[in-house]
């Protein structure tokens, strides 16, 4: 609802900005640069920060940052963080409308190696919510219910090849096939467990046919799906069975979801390596 979201864009942007000053414990004379998202989203959301973020600029005659929504994410695993990354490094995206698989040569040098061809897995785990009779956001109803339940549910693998790209609305169909055939029969809890796992080993497979071709240091997980403890674990522990050496950068939880901080520490990054470049 892009017309409801801009209205509310509009009436909290002051708040937020105002609670954030506050919380920082900062005068806006004493900020050194400005960012901002500038995509991909909903346009006239984005549009609403943009138009923010050039006044403040304007105003305080501060420089302006702009900022991509899916590095951010990418970055927000460096948030407290004292370690770097090494390169070249793989970066999986997983969010309610990205499933991405991103290779970085260098801090800014993101080329794009696979995505979803229909439906993102956040999509997919908030469809299939709706499908269990529950309601938006799904992953983390879909996470409390498998924890009680066990794998039982044989569900397909979609896309199951050696390639690197994703496919999830066949398996938010195979969820509501079995929902309708089993009707009173149907075990929830299990039918979410079946659900998370098979979502586990698709994102495994995927990542680890990325790192055979590339062989990289670093692997970097973001995306508000990555708030998933068992995703979490269950791809920390397959990738490292791949080789030790490999280091696995997962934000924390808090950082996971859309925030501010990730395109912050973007911002900082893109500043820092730009000064570099141009001493180079």
């Amino acid at each position: 609802m892009p017309s409801l979201a801009a209205k509310l864009h509009i009436k909290n942007i002051q708040k937020v900005l105002s609670a954030a000053l506050s919380e920082a414990s900062i005068l806006p004379e004493k900020i050194n640069y400005i960012a901002y998202t500038e995509e991909p989203g909903l346009i006239i959301c984005l549009q609403i920060g943009k138009i923010v973020a050039e006044t403040l600029s304007l105003y305080l005659n501060k420089p302006l940052i702009t900022c991509n929504h899916l590095e951010g994410h990418i970055y927000a695993s460096l948030i407290n963080k004292e370690t770097e990354w090494k390169f070249p490094a793989l970066a999986l995206i997983i969010s309610g409308g990205h499933t991405q698989i991103y290779q970085l040569n260098n801090r800014l040098d993101f080329t794009l190696l696979g995505e979803t061809l229909d439906d993102a897995i956040g999509e997919c785990l908030d469809k299939s919510a709706i499908l269990l009779g529950y309601n938006y956001p799904g992953g983390p109803i879909i996470e409390k219910l498998a924890s009680a339940g066990k794998n039982t549910y044989q569900l397909p693998l979609p896309k199951n090849d050696e390639s690197l790209d994703f496919s999830f609305s066949g398996l938010k169909s195979e969820v509501g096939r079995i929902v309708k055939k089993e009707s009173k029969k149907l075990d929830i809890n299990n039918l979410a467990c079946s659900l998370q796992f098979t979502l586990a080993k698709l994102l495994t497979k995927k990542l680890k046919n990325a790192w055979l071709k590339s062989q990289a240091k670093t692997i970097i997980i973001g995306g508000g799906v990555i708030a998933n403890q068992f995703l979490r674990n269950y791809l920390t522990k397959n990738i490292q069975k791949w080789d030790r050496k490999i280091k696995v950068f997962i934000p924390e939880i808090k950082y996971s979801t859309d925030n501010a901080a990730m395109i912050g520490i973007l911002a900082y990054y893109k500043k820092t390596y730009f000064k570099i470049l141009m001493n180079d």
